[in-house]
Parts: C-alpha cells; sequence; structure tokens
C-alpha cells in the first residue's frame, strides 16, 4: 500500500494526496511492540486485539507472517509542523525532504526510511534545517534504517538489520542525511551554503553563534547506499553535519555503501560516539573549518575507498581544535588504501588509533602547514609500511604485532549491519 503526502512550500498544513485517515491513525499508533496490544492473522490480514490475546507482539512479526506489505508513506518538499513517523509504516523520501527552523521530526526505533534517486538538484535527501531537529533515537534490537527504495529491507525481514538484497559496494542510489545547526564554524563568513544543497535553497546554510546549539539526538541509526551527486566534485556524505552544536546528541551510527565519505563535519561542536564506516568512496571521515568536538569510538572499514581520515583546519578567523580518540581503520584485503591525510591548518588531537591490513606503500600524511596536530599511541598493525611525511616525528608511532588499541568493535555488535555480516 503506498500513500503520498506532499508538503507544501510556506504552508501551514499537511496535504493528504491519498488515503489520509489512514495516514492520521498510523500516525497516532503507539509503538510496535505496545504491551497493551497485540496482533494476530485473520482472513489473510493483520487484526489488533487488546492486550496479550493475539498471536503476534508486534504488527511487523504479523505482516510477515501474513503476508503484507507494510504501509509505505511517501513524502516530499517542506516538512512544517511536527510529525512522528512510526515503524509500522516505511516511509519513502521523494527529492529533499526539509525539516524546517521550529519543526521536530521524531523517527520511532525500527522504523525503515527509504528513499527514491534522483540526480543533480533533484537527488533525494532528509535534510534538517538550521532550527529544525530530528530525534531519530533507535535501540540495539531495533535500530532505524535510512535506505534506497531497491533495498528491500523492512524491520520484518529476517536479515533485519543486516543486508537483505544489497551489500556494501552498492551505492550512488539516493542523497543522505544533513543536519544544520547555528554553531561557529570557520569560513569565509560565519554562515555558508552546505556542499550537496543547491545554493538556491536557503535551508541549506548552516553556521552561527550558538555553540550549545541542539538539532536533535540521532541514536542507532543506519544510513546505507547513498552519495548522490548534485554537480562536479559536489556529493551528499552519509551524514553530513554543518555546524551542529554540542546540545546535539549523535551515538551509535552506521553509514555503508556511500559513493562520498562517511561521515563530514563542517565546524560545529557537537560530540559523537561510535560511529562506524564500511565501504564508502572517498573518505571515512572527514573534518573540515575548525570542528572543535570529539570524536569517541570510530571504525572505518575500507573497501575500494580513498583512506580513513581527510582532517583539515580552519578556513576563516575562528581556530578551534578537534579530538579523535579510540579509532580503528581496516584497509581492504588485496587493495591499497591509506590511512589519512591531516592538511595544512588541521589542528588537534589524535589519540589510540590502529590501522589494520594497509598494503606496503599506504601512508598517513601530515602537511607541513598543520602544526596543530598532536599524536599518541598510533599503532600499525606489524608488516606494513608507514610513510610519514613532512618531518613528523616518529615517537608516538609503532607497530603492534598483537593488533591490540584502536576502537572497541563490541559497541559496534547487534545493531550494525556491519556486526551482522560479520564484517570486521
Amino acid at each position: 500500500t503506498t500513500k503520498k503526502i506532499t508538503i507544501m512550500k510556506n504552508m501551514k498544513k499537511l496535504m493528504y494526496l491519498s488515503l489520509g485517515v489512514l495516514f492520521l491513525s498510523a500516525c497516532s499508533k503507539s509503538s510496535d511492540n505496545d504491551p497493551l496490544k497485540s496482533w494476530d492473522c485473520i482472513d489473510g490480514g493483520c487484526v489488533e486485539l487488546a492486550g496479550t490475546n493475539g498471536v503476534y507482539a508486534s504488527l511487523a512479526s504479523c505482516q510477515t507472517a501474513c503476508g503484507e506489505t507494510p504501509i509505505q508513506t511517501e513524502y516530499s518538499g517542506q516538512i512544517t509542523e511536527d510529525v512522528t513517523w512510526t515503524n509500522d509504516n516505511i516511509y519513502v523520501l521523494d527529492g529533499r525532504v526539509t525539516v524546517i527552523s521550529g519543526v521536530t521530526l521524531t523517527i520511532e526505533a525500527g522504523t525503515v526510511i527509504k528513499a527514491e534517486g534522483g540526480q543533480d538538484a533533484d537527488a533525494s535527501c532528509l535534510l534538517i534545517a538550521r532550527g529544525g531537529k530530528l530525534m531519530a533515537n533507535g535501540t540495539a534490537s531495533m535500530p532505524i534504517i535510512f535506505t534506497s527504495v531497491a533495498d528491500d529491507i523492512s524491520n520484518s525481514h529476517p536479515s533485519y538489520p543486516g543486508f537483505a538484497n544489497l551489500n556494501q559496494t552498492q551505492n550512488n542510489l539516493w542523497g543522505g542525511v544533513l543536519i544544520l545547526g547555528n554553531a561557529p564554524i570557520s569560513a569565509a563568513s560565519s554562515e555558508v551554503q552546505i556542499e550537496g544543497i543547491p545554493a538556491s535553497d536557503a535551508n541549506g546554510l548552516y553556521g552561527g553563534s550558538n555553540a550549545s546549539d541542539n538539532s536533535g539526538s540521532l541514536t542507532y541509526v543506519q544510513i546505507r547506499h547513498g552519495g548522490t551527486s548534485i554537480g562536479e566534485g559536489n556529493e551528499i556524505n552519509g551524514l553530513t553535519l554543518g555546524g551542529v552544536g554540542s546540545g546535539t546528541t549523535l551515538n551509535y551510527i552506521e553509514v555503508l555503501g556511500n559513493q562520498d565519505d562517511g561521515f563530514e563535519f563542517f565546524g560545529g561542536t557537537v560530540d559523537a560516539s561510535n560511529l562506524l564506516v564500511w565501504g564508502q568512496g572517498d573518505d571515512a571521515f572527514d573534518v573540515d573549518q575548525a570542528y572543535s568536538g570529539t570524536v569517541n569510538n570510530f571504525l572505518g572499514i575500507l573497501i575500494d575507498g580513498d583512506q580513513g581520515l581527510e582532517i583539515d583546519g580552519w578556513e576563516g578567523t575562528l581556530q578551534a581544535d578537534f579530538t579523535l580518540m579510540n579509532g580503528t581503520i581496516i584497509g581492504a584485503e588485496g587493495l591499497k588504501n591509506n590511512c589519512g591525510t591531516f592538511k595544512s591548518k588541521a589542528s588537534g588531537s589524535v589519540s589510540n588509533m590502529l590501522f589494520k591490513n594497509m598494503k606496503e606503500g599506504a601512508y598517513l600524511k601530515v602537511d607541513a602547514g598543520a602544526t596543530g596536530i598532536t599524536f599518541s599511541n598510533i599503532s600499525f598493525e606489524a608488516g606494513y609500511t608507514q610513510t610519514l611525511t613532512d618531518g613528523l616525528g616518529t615517537t608516538n608511532f609503532n607497530d603492534n604485532n598483537n593488533g591490540t588499541g584502536g576502537a572497541n568493535l563490541s559497541k559496534f555488535d547487534g545493531w550494525s549491519c556491519a556486526g551482522k555480516q560479520g564484517a570486521y
């Protein structure tokens, strides 16, 4: 079943183009695992029953047994009023869907969001504008998944939260998720247009003066198969963070199969933990414009991508330091990947990192201008060659025969696709 909802620009109310009553009913439902409700498959359809009288504790499990297709609700344009997406629906992004300032989009644990394709300015993506909020809090057993309409995954699929029919090599099927805030950035001006959003859309502006800005919360979230390009050298990252403030929560997030970067931080002050990238086309983790938060416990699993890290610094007058700690980058079997590049003006600290399975000739490059970088306990799996450029000392760099240190990989078990597929 497909329902289409178009959010018209500058309008206060949603326009329900079809099955509006059904949509209102779905959005008002409580969690899919409400202990006061159960479901049974009767005459080929799922029927809700009070208490535990039904056979199935969740609508999703009933739909699987009954052979029902989950309801699909389609969104396009701007979301102008608070709304909750529930896990008994599959939501479809048709083009750029924007949560405007003052509006909160809440997504229940276990919800699957799929996006149509589209290139250039028509690329499908979810954009959280400055002043908007995304409250997407999954759980370890019910992660939220953003993916392509080509993906057969649902929360009732037997392989959930792993792969259904696609894999980590398939990308460029839609855009990605972009969150923009009012926290400080270091650029040509205090606010600039984010990569991946056309300059004609003012909702693409990010940056400001509120270091504690709150753009919402993302926990236990997967973002799959994105990275559509809107122009030459202007692709959408898996998760783009522009001027996001420290009031925002980012924890347990996975990006896989993205054409461009996995995560990219454009300035801002937000902290993030337990981040995983698998199979990106460019950099796993990218830092720009004097990002001054802390990324703690992160894992990059490379395939034919460029490198694990690309770290840049300030571009304007603001100078600030980042912190990267407890990270592991794993190279691809039979392919040469690079550990990372620290560019001119990069400033911050990197500690307890492990680079594994890197081939001979792989490099960790630190530009001469990156004088504000400090390293401690940086380990390379023994047997590989590391090239440290521009006079970087080797005191805090060492081979590690045991492959210890780096990220706590157990933090990615259970909820991540990479964990489900045994990728690390």
